[in-house]
């Protein structure tokens, strides 16, 4: 019970009991325990904490009163620290070990981008506790998910079978960096045969997608929530008969019980995961085995392969597994589209018990089925492991190219592309109708998948119709000319079908203009297409380089060794696509450094006034300064350099549109509308990527970091993983319950008396949850105030959902203040069922301009214009700012921003507000004179003039 020795021990010396804990939460520059509470390093000890995070309480107090940071006697300072949580490297492994495990951490990249692209669509209320329902999307996003970790398997077949199996091995190209002790194993008398060559060679591809669950898996063992007991919580908030239970109207997915518990892709997902991989190793082994002798390593197979003597088909055992291995791959794929929600929705009628019941069959049934579907794929590749093994003396070709990587990854790279694209309309399109009187809003849904898959035909037509080698005879063009149209139209009913001018302005206030899904579902095809042609590619570079420096042609015509074509196209548009990008970073930047503009800036309360103040837009236009004293102009630079950043929105949506082209040109180009220049001028781009990747790595090993990719990954990890099974952990599911926690625990602390006896909780367990209701919705003596910077602003809200979730009062004892959020201008627009203007009670936001002087220009105009929204919520339960309302009128909540700052925007309006205030843009006067941006909030004369405000509040 280290909660109660705690808290009940609050007094120091003999300063008057602190009664107000401000409990601060760090953003993702992963800020020490010691910075953050103000205190000298080493100046803290951990307070329910372990070695990836926790609470940490100070040991001294600030020696200087006139120290803004220096808190009142009353408050009790916490930090809370979370930044470990996100980051896993090899822990106690040697630096081999752990550059491994990092490399491995950088290869799940996309499948943490694929986990929120699952969070991006259209997340329907949530209408029964302990339920789930996913909404559109969801089944094609699980097969994305799948067909990721289907691409990975293909460009690890392509290096182990492919290029080390049939190349090297085979004689067919010489490999002088091959390594000596794989070339005498398989010099062995019984393992100098391409057959067994290839069997045993098979096993790197499965290898590697077990290396990647099981790097995974040990992660997310640390993070699951049920451990917290989030899962018994919701069980008994359902025995109680609160509003969680049943709500018939829905509830916003943050404040429905269990939110933060639901394990949305479980076991059955990640055993149909690894099933699918054994069945693809098992076409692409058993394929290549009965049809590469006939063709000769074509990617289309002669009319006589199908009959004759000796035919390929007379070694039925292996057709008959390649059979059973493609419909074992189909039956996988559709399993993954059925485990979209948790369970069927049964009638309102059916008691809670039996809910539960029927949610464990059914999750028993998944798993049954996802089991017996792993075993069948084993013995499926079992079966063609031992054919392909065993000697056949009708079979005799040691110098045929393997067959079945020919086209498979462009197939699947196909697939994904089809997926992303059509995710570009999960938002933008209306749901189904209900009614056979508005069927007529069936169309544009129906045009979008029709024309997907047209595009999809005609570009596999096109491709089957190009003789292997030779330019594309005319009806491939029009195939491929059918393909680029159905892409043009697809684009035009996606942009231009949303006519209701409701609907057009609700997009305005979503991320990509509604196109979220699709944009993050590009970006992860793009990163994995990336990843994957980096490993082909580099092998090939690697095992054809005589020295230590790769020099390789990858032209075909030059090259020693062949890869699949779609490594190679999409890795000579490597190059182009990085200039383009980079071109209109470098326009942008340009068109804007080349004025200095004066932004609008807040009104502070507290500390010195801001320099060159500005209240708002003259006639909507941005003015511009010419001359200014020395110390005004750095901070307007200051000012100017942060809304640089604030374009990160549309510079991603260019990234991946120019993603998709790459793709595009992976899928459908044959080599010989390739300049073969292009691939060996794409070279030096490709290992200039690659060697910055394997450096940084090997410099978090060598300093033994577990942040693999930075802010990224802070920002994949926050929501739970719902999409890839092998994605990284979500921190959130033990970061909001033990803040929870924490909270009930300080508040409750009057209601306790003679319930604890010897240090040990006597209640039951509803009568806890009585007394957390309580504590939360009626006056207490102690208080708590959240103290949350950037990223952690959203846990901060996040968590505050989970404690307003059965209050029918809101919360009484619970404040906020948030400084340098992105929770309005960025999670708002891209996660609007969870964090947009109708869930956190504020003015909605549009998108960053690219080209404005003032990016969030129209925004500004309008925050000025519109008048603040009474009540902006649509559904029964209260916004944020209902929440933290407080019986006076007055709000909880107070948020600091400056527009120095390149990651911190007003919560609620850039107009005079009751929730956003100014903060300095100058550091403490201490400090030699330093612009301030992101970091160090808490140092502001301001952030204690809002802690107080707050305290009086409360």
């Amino acid at each position: 019970m280290g909660w109660f020795s705690t808290l009940f021990g609050a007094r120091r010396g003999g300063a008057p009991e602190q009664d107000i804990l401000e409990l601060r939460i760090h953003g993702i520059k992963n800020t020490p325990p010691a910075e953050m509470l103000g205190v000298p390093p080493g100046e803290v000890r951990p307070d329910q904490a372990d070695e990836n995070g926790g609470f940490f309480v100070p040991t001294v107090d600030p020696v200087d009163p006139t120290d803004p940071a220096y808190p009142p006697s009353r408050i009790r300072r916490e930090g809370y620290s979370w930044g470990l949580m996100a980051r896993y490297g090899g822990g106690a492994l040697v630096v081999v070990g752990q550059f491994f495990v990092q490399l491995a951490w950088l290869l799940i990249l996309p499948f943490g981008l694929c986990n929120t692209a699952y969070w991006t669509r259209r997340i329907p209320r949530q209408t029964v506790a302990g339920e789930w329902r996913a909404g559109r999307g969801a089944a094609s996003l699980r097969v994305f998910a799948l067909c990721l970790t289907l691409l990975y398997v293909c460009a690890l077949a392509s290096v182990a079978l492919d290029l080390i199996g049939s190349q090297c091995l085979a004689g067919t190209a010489s490999c002088p960096s091959m390594p000596g002790w794989l070339n005498d194993f398989f010099a062995l008398p019984d393992f100098d045969r391409r057959g067994i060559r290839l069997a045993m060679l098979s096993l790197v591809p499965v290898l590697g997608v077990v290396v990647l669950l099981v790097v995974s898996h040990t992660a997310r063992t640390r993070y699951e929530a049920g451990i917290f007991g989030t899962v018994d919580k919701m069980r008994h908030a359902e025995e109680r008969g609160g509003a969680a239970a049943a709500d018939p109207n829905g509830r916003t997915p943050l404040a429905t019980e269990g939110f933060w518990g639901m394990t949305r892709v479980r076991l059955p997902s990640e055993l149909l995961h690894l099933a699918g991989s054994l069945f693809l190793v098992s076409i692409l082994l058993g394929w290549d085995d009965v049809f590469a002798a006939c063709s000769r390593g074509s990617s289309r197979i002669p009319a006589a392969c199908w009959g004759g003597e000796p035919a390929p088909l007379a070694r039925w055992w292996v057709s008959a597994a390649v059979l059973a291995a493609i419909v074992g791959l189909v039956v996988a794929i559709a399993r993954v589209m059925a485990d979209t929600d948790t369970v069927t929705r049964p009638s309102r009628t059916v008691s809670t018990a039996a809910r539960r019941n029927l949610v464990r069959r059914r999750l028993r049934l998944r798993e049954r089925w996802a089991g017996w579907t792993l075993l069948v794929s084993v013995a499926v590749y079992v079966v063609v492991f031992v054919a392909v093994a065993v000697p056949d003396p009708h079979l005799n070709y040691a110098r045929i190219p393997f067959l079945g990587l020919v086209i498979s990854p462009a197939i699947v790279t196909g697939v994904l592309l089809a997926i992303a694209l059509s995710a570009l309309g999960w938002r933008r399109l209306p749901e189904w109708p209900r009614s056979a009187a508005r069927v007529r809003e069936w169309f544009p849904a129906v045009a979008c998948i029709a024309l997907v898959v047209v595009a999809g035909l005609a570009v596999a037509l096109a491709v089957l119709l190009t003789p292997d080698g030779s330019p594309p005879e005319p009806p491939s063009i029009i195939a491929y000319s059918v393909s680029l149209g159905a892409l043009v139209l697809l684009a035009l009913v996606i942009a231009f079908q949303p006519s209701r001018a409701r609907r057009r302005e609700v997009l305005r206030y979503e991320g990509w203009g509604g196109t979220g899904p699709g944009v993050v579902l590009l970006l992860s095809l793009g990163g994995a297409m990336l990843l994957s042609t980096l490993v082909v590619l580099g092998a090939q570079c690697w095992l054809s380089s005589p020295g230590a420096v790769p020099i390789c042609p990858l032209s075909p015509g030059d090259a020693a060794l062949i890869t699949p074509g779609a490594y190679r196209n999409f890795g000579s548009t490597v190059p182009v696509l990085a200039v383009l990008l980079l071109l209109l970073v470098a326009v942008v930047a340009v068109a804007r450094m080349r004025t200095t503009p004066q932004f609008t800036t807040p009104r502070t309360e507290g500390g010195r006034p801001l320099l060159a103040p500005l209240r708002s837009y003259r006639d909507g236009h941005v003015p511009l300064t010419t001359t200014s004293g020395k110390l005004t102009t750095r901070m307007l630079h200051a000012r100017r350099f942060a809304g640089l950043f604030h374009r990160g929105e549309p510079i991603l949506g260019a990234l991946a549109g120019l993603l998709a082209v790459g793709c595009v040109v992976a899928v459908s180009f044959p080599d010989t509308w390739r300049p073969t220049a292009l691939l060996d001028f794409a070279l030096p781009a490709l290992g200039l990527i690659a060697v910055s990747a394997i450096v940084t790595i090997a410099e978090n090993a060598i300093a033994t970091k577990e942040r693999p990719i930075g802010v990224m990954w802070d920002l994949m990890c926050f929501l739970p993983r719902a999409g890839h099974p092998y994605g990284p952990p979500c921190y959130a599911e033990r970061v909001i319950p033990e803040l929870r926690g924490r909270i009930v625990a300080w508040l409750e602390t009057d209601l306790l008396a003679g319930r604890i006896v010897d240090g040990r909780d006597t209640r039951s367990e509803l009568e806890r949850a009585d007394d957390e209701l309580a504590a939360l919705g009626t006056p207490q003596r102690r208080k708590v105030i959240l103290s949350a910077h950037s990223l952690g602003g959203v846990l901060a809200v996040s968590c505050l959902f989970t404690l307003g979730a059965d209050t029918s009062g809101g919360l009484r004892n619970v404040g906020l203040l948030t400084y340098g959020t992105q929770l309005r201008a960025f999670f708002g627009r891209f996660f609007p069922e969870l964090f947009g203007g109708e869930v956190l009670g504020v003015r909605r936001s549009a998108g960053p301009s690219l080209w404005s002087a003032d990016p969030w220009l129209r925004q500004v105009n309008r925050d000025q214009a519109d008048p603040p929204v009474e009540r902006p919520g649509d559904g029964p339960e209260p916004t944020l700012r209902e929440l933290l309302t407080q019986p006076d009128g007055e709000i909880a909540w107070i948020n600091l921003w400056r527009r120095t700052d390149y990651l911190g925007f007003p919560d609620d309006s850039y107009d005079d507000n009751d929730i956003d205030r100014g903060a300095d843009e100058f550091g403490p006067a201490r400090y030699l004179v330093k612009v301030a941006t992101h970091p160090g909030y808490p140092a502001s004369a301001q952030y204690m003039t809002a802690l107080r405000d707050l305290s009086r509040r409360l």
